[in-house]
């Protein structure tokens, strides 16, 4: 189990990482994976008509957080359900062909 972090520490961790990245597997790894969903939940941006509470606990700039998104994306590929760590599953509406595969009735 992944010991749990407050957002800056995380974000330290993140930016540790991508200076020399885990090998793929490991239990880095595993926390890295952890982490960076960490992150990126804690940047979120609050849409307009939100209320202050729910403003983003960490600021990224927009090239920090997109550069972040696209890594989240890659770890996430091989996995139908992305990389959630309950290991949900599939909901309503879901395309679970293989990409590629998909056939119109």
């Amino acid at each position: 189990m992944i010991q749990p972090v407050d957002d800056d520490t995380a974000l330290e961790e993140v930016l540790g990482f991508l200076a020399t990245p885990p090998e793929a597997g490991s239990a880095d790894d595993a926390r890295f994976g952890a982490r960076l969903r960490q992150v990126i939940a804690a940047s979120i941006p609050a849409d307009e008509d939100d209320d202050s509470e729910d403003e983003p606990r960490l600021k990224l700039d927009a090239d920090l957080r997109g550069r972040l998104d696209a890594l989240a994306r890659r770890r996430s590929e091989n996995h139908p359900f992305g990389d959630h760590p309950d290991g949900i599953g599939p909901t309503l509406g879901m395309d679970l062909a293989a990409k590629g595969q998909r056939r119109d009735p």
